[in-house]
């Protein structure tokens, strides 16, 4: 009966403060609307099937690419897949992933991305 209405609560109290807390004065202008009024539904993707809550450990990679001046979010094994996202996982229609920054050879670790 409830499956797939409880994790709606993740939007909330995941998603939408991650936006509120993490993104700049201008990003949060821009987006918050869209998460209050439901035009984005989200989740958050921190964890990894191989990593459970080691953020440190985390094989997501989010590469600049110069060319196109984007980032290329890649997760190149199974242990690197997110995996505990819940139902929101299914229906979301944005998400906050977590990955480690990569710019040219730098590493400037972990970092969260509205994908």
């Amino acid at each position: 009966m409830f499956q797939g209405l409880l994790p709606v609560g993740l939007h909330y109290s995941m998603f939408q403060m991650a936006i509120q807390n993490l993104a700049s004065p201008e990003q949060v202008k821009r987006w918050d609307h869209q998460v209050q009024h439901h035009k984005w539904l989200g989740c958050y993707a921190q964890t990894e099937l191989g990593h459970g809550s080691n953020v440190a450990g985390l094989e997501t990679t989010a590469t600049l690419d110069t060319t196109t001046d984007e980032f290329v979010i890649h997760s190149p094994t199974i242990t690197s897949t997110k995996f505990w996202p819940g139902d929101l996982g299914r229906f979301t229609t944005h998400a906050i992933v977590f990955a480690r920054l990569k710019i040219e050879s730098n590493d400037y670790g972990v970092q969260p991305f509205l994908v």
